[in-house]
């Protein structure tokens, strides 16, 4: 059995839905030839879709390593770090008392990444929502529709801090009164 039969077994697995047999296909594949750039970043995608991002993140990162000058290899790579970063966001998130700094940082960078991802940059918003920067809350989660334009968490977002912003500006406003001249 060579590389290549490992690829088609994987392949046939996907095909199947056993994304745990192609995974183990992907890695019999490498192990035949650990220098196949191609076997790292086919498996680094179907881990990935499995839900396996450290180990999606390994074939990525070798897969560049082997050949730095495939842009797919990259893409793939830049991707995975995006998802990565997000998730440390959320992690930062969620603790008892939230990192919103931290955090603000790591969806900045996974925005960075990937450019394409409307999840980093629906989180952004809600970010800077909760430090009543609505001005870019609301570029983020525009940012983000025009990404996934049928996007409903992102759609009742938007309306809400819209809102939020008229009633902060219109407090503002109500309080200024000017001295008329006489």
């Amino acid at each position: 059995m060579d590389g290549e039969t490992c690829l088609r077994q994987a392949y046939d697995a996907i095909f199947h839905g056993d994304f745990e047999s192609a995974i183990f296909w992907f890695q019999q594949a490498i192990a035949m030839e650990p220098e196949n750039a191609a076997y790292h970043y086919k498996g680094s995608v179907t881990c990935a879709r499995s839900g396996k991002l450290a180990l999606a993140m390994t074939y990525a990162l070798k897969a560049v390593e082997l050949n730095p000058n495939e842009i797919s290899y990259q893409l793939n790579l830049r991707t995975l770090m995006a998802r990565q970063k997000i998730i440390e966001a959320r992690a930062l998130l969620s603790l008892p008392v939230p990192d919103l700094e931290k955090s603000l940082q790591l969806l900045k960078e996974a925005a960075q990444f990937d450019p394409l991802s409307a999840e980093a940059r629906l989180l952004l918003g809600i970010l800077y929502r909760m430090q009543q920067d609505y001005r870019s809350a609301l570029e983020s989660i525009r940012d983000a529709l025009l990404l996934e334009p049928q996007h409903e968490e992102a759609k009742r977002l938007l309306h809400e801090v819209r809102g939020e912003r008229r009633r902060l500006l219109k407090q503002q406003y109500s309080q200024y009164k000017p001295k008329r001249n006489r």
